[in-house]
């Protein structure tokens, strides 16, 4: 791994107490009522799907003992500090856990949308900063979380702290952009959704009224999908809008706060309709916004280009298509090679010309270079089938079987488990099924497996940087022949096309891609690119 970013030391730390006085214990109401299930539990479980139990801290004042008590009956790690110096609480938390980046919550917010956070992490393997503040805007209240650096946190200025300061944790990073560099994200997973006013949805807890929503928002959407997000809550809003009119007499308490200077270097990336070129354009371009706003773009992210602005830089994930544009530049087009100025190979290609024969350039989000704290189970095999119908994932299925387990080890080697992503749902209960999953369980799950099975693209290279032994299987024509290269030039077998799979009666036993030296610098390329354009 070459991440510059050590998941150990990342906190997410919960501000969290029982007396509150306008709806007293709400934090151990339960969701939906009748359940066991309290808002803290709420927090804790999404939480677990990111960081380990051990950096998930809910943060009590001293004197809360009921608070505490609770909290070890969940085996939920706790602090005890300051009642009434609320950023004193933080301060020494983080120095007893050594925790560098803090992502700070409170415990009124049940349902914290876990995209955001997944994005809030990527940004932070790009700061440089000593001093920072890192949040997205543009989530309904009560759904985003914020970061920022322990030494921000610590900072201390000359002058006593004002009362609002020791209440508000992170106030006097806010207030002092000139001090802590601010960073105010867009969530590109939300790009995609017409605007509407979210600053006025409320998802949090602090009326009775709140309490009702969150309850009614669980009977739409949690019974479905406990860890839904802000973009399932956005669309209830345009197909259910009554239900958010439950809480919208409650009023927020806000503080003002210092503008921040935002130069308006404008960029659009277009990526391909997932419907129609898959998804893996869509994931890619989405970090790729990610890490062009964190440079001080205004990052637009469409599956159209901009006809009325020709001249307004364009990045072009949409394989083969052309368009009538001065500023483009183009992502993984066999029509312009990445030796030309303006182009770049998000993944390897049998038409790329060569620059190194040991280095293979690539791009992918920064997660996955990072170590997940996670253990490789020995013979276990991940599939990621994407969007495979039934016969195709059956095909799949049938191919692995016949090894689960098998003593003849001339056939397979030691497999005996299977786990697969995507696809359609298997009929054989020893395959462990996702229909989906969020991108940092996904990338666990890599982390946690022995074999990789799956087709030529962006899982491949994030599976074969983590050192897993991965082998392909051709879904269409053009996976077949991009196996045959992978298998050719990169050493990763390729096992032959899908419709051959039930008849082939043996598994990969040597994976020589181990000795590939992977690069995730293809992006940086656009980076150049857009500063020489917007510099001349």
């Amino acid at each position: 791994m070459s991440g510059i970013l050590s998941t150990r030391d990342c906190f997410a730390f919960i501000q969290a107490r029982l007396g509150s006085t306008r709806l007293p214990k709400k934090i151990l109401k339960s969701i939906p009522e009748e359940s066991n299930t309290s808002i803290l539990d709420h927090i804790h479980s999404r939480l677990s799907t990111i960081f380990p139990k051990e950096q998930i801290v809910f943060l009590v004042p001293e004197g809360d003992y009921e608070l505490v008590d609770y909290l070890n009956l969940r085996n939920y790690q706790s602090f005890v500090g300051s009642e009434k110096d609320v950023r004193d609480r933080f301060r020494k938390a983080s120095r007893k856990f050594d925790a560098k980046h803090i992502f700070r919550l409170t415990g009124d917010n049940p349902y914290i949308d876990l995209e955001s956070l997944r994005y809030l992490y990527e940004a932070i393997t790009t700061i440089s900063d000593t001093y920072y503040s890192l949040s997205m805007v543009g989530l309904p209240l009560g759904m985003g979380v914020e970061c920022f650096s322990r030494e921000s946190l610590l900072y201390e200025t000359e002058s006593p702290a004002p009362e609002r300061h020791t209440e508000h944790v992170s106030l006097h990073i806010k207030e002092h952009p000139e001090i802590h560099k601010q960073y105010r994200l867009h969530p590109p997973h939300l790009s995609h959704l017409t605007e509407i006013r979210l600053n006025s949805l409320r998802i949090t807890v602090d009326e009775p009224k709140d309490y009702e929503l969150v309850c009614q928002l669980w009977r739409e959407l949690g019974a479905k999908n406990s860890f839904f997000g802000a973009e399932e809550v956005i669309q209830l809003t345009k197909d259910k809008p009554e239900i958010f009119s439950i809480n919208s007499s409650v009023e927020q308490v806000v503080f003002p706060l210092p503008k921040l200077n935002q130069e308006s270097k404008k960029v659009r990336i277009v990526y391909g309709e997932p419907s129609l070129f898959g998804s893996g354009h869509l994931e890619r371009c989405k970090s790729l916004s990610l890490f062009l706003e964190m440079k001080g773009f205004h990052v637009e992210l469409s599956t159209e280009v901009d006809s009325n602005s020709p001249n307004l830089p364009h990045i072009l994930d949409v394989r083969e298509n052309e368009f009538a544009l001065v500023n483009q530049f183009y992502i993984d087009n066999l029509n312009h090679l990445p030796n030309e100025a303006n182009a770049s190979f998000f993944l390897p290609n049998p038409f790329a010309p060569k620059t190194n024969e040991e280095v293979i350039s690539y791009y992918s989000s920064p997660l996955s270079e990072l170590d997940w704290n996670e253990v490789s189970i020995l013979g276990r095999v991940l599939v990621y089938a994407g969007n495979l119908n039934h016969k195709e994932s059956e095909q799949i299925d049938t191919y692995l079987l016949q090894f689960l387990n098998q003593t003849n080890r001339n056939l397979a080697p030691n497999i005996n488990s299977l786990v697969r992503i995507g696809g359609t749902k298997p009929k054989s209960e020893d395959i462990k099924y996702y229909p989906r999953l969020s991108y940092i369980q996904f990338l666990k799950e890599i982390q946690t497996s022995d074999f990789v099975l799956t087709y030529f693209g962006q899982t491949m290279m994030e599976s074969v940087a983590n050192g897993k032994k991965v082998s392909l299987v051709g879904i269409t024509p053009i996976h077949e022949s991009l196996g045959e290269f992978a298998e050719k030039e990169m050493g990763i077998p390729y096992i032959g096309p899908l419709t051959s799979l039930p008849q082939k009666q043996s598994f990969p036993k040597s994976f020589p891609h181990s000795k590939i030296k992977l690069v995730r610098d293809a992006h940086l390329k656009i980076l150049k690119w857009l500063e020489s354009i917007y510099e001349s």
